[in-house]
């Protein structure tokens, strides 16, 4: 192992970790001002431009965290995979990057919105091919060698599945929230907002809660 790559690839992961559960932190409060009914419209439109900003970094580090994760592991030889298969998951990594900035910056567009749906497609596809990476390392095969990197897969499996389901649950706060600042506060256009919010919020939690499971596996290494 060469101890200076795995210091800077370790660094590398920890900080995916942290700044994942910080700016998610940060979206969930920006939402409650985005709620906050007594604020005027532009305040809660500056609130949401905000909120819209800060997302894409817990975006961004989904993205990257299983590419590292491999190149971590692998420096802990608890995970082999061919070079083509490392060199793979980093394009894999650019093109998903780029799809995830493209329907940020690009939205309303229609190549944005199709490829909104081919990467709402590719994380299911993701989560389930993650659930059968650790099904493998558990009964001893595949390239996992540790029953701790399977559990981990497992986690961010339930992430993306749980990213998935804020889409989906979420589908109607956009046009909610376009429809508050295009007629204004009503009791309706409230109540559309308020509810949009309330249908995510059980999944925002249970990310945070799978973080903080996958830094203790990451830590403690359990095994069965």
């Amino acid at each position: 192992m060469d101890l200076q790559t795995y210091a800077l690839i370790k660094l590398a992961h920890v900080l995916l970790f942290v700044y994942w559960l910080g700016a998610d932190i940060g979206v969930f409060y920006s939402a409650s001002v985005v709620r906050e009914h007594a604020l005027g419209i532009e305040a809660r439109r500056t609130a949401l431009r905000i909120l819209g900003w800060i997302d894409q970094i817990p975006r961004y580090c989904l993205v990257l965290m299983l590419p590292v994760g491999y190149m971590l592991a692998m420096q802990l030889g608890v995970a082999e995979v061919p070079l083509a298969v490392r060199v793979g998951l980093w394009v894999i990594a650019v093109v998903w990057l780029w799809a995830v900035w493209l329907v940020h910056h690009r939205k309303g567009t229609a190549l944005a919105e199709r490829v909104r749906r081919i990467d709402l497609g590719w994380r299911i596809v993701l989560a389930c091919g993650l659930c059968w990476d650790a099904y493998q390392g558990f009964i001893g095969r595949g390239h996992l060698f540790a029953d701790w990197l399977a559990i981990k897969f497992l986690l961010l499996a339930s992430m993306i599945l749980c990213g998935v389901a804020i889409r989906v649950r979420g589908a109607g706060l956009g046009p909610a929230l376009q429809k508050l600042f295009t007629e204004g506060s009503t009791p309706d256009n409230e109540a559309a907002v308020i509810d949009s919010f309330r249908k995510t919020r059980p999944f925002v939690l249970a990310i945070w809660v799978l973080l903080v499971c996958a830094a203790y596996t990451g830590i403690a290494k359990p095994s069965f």
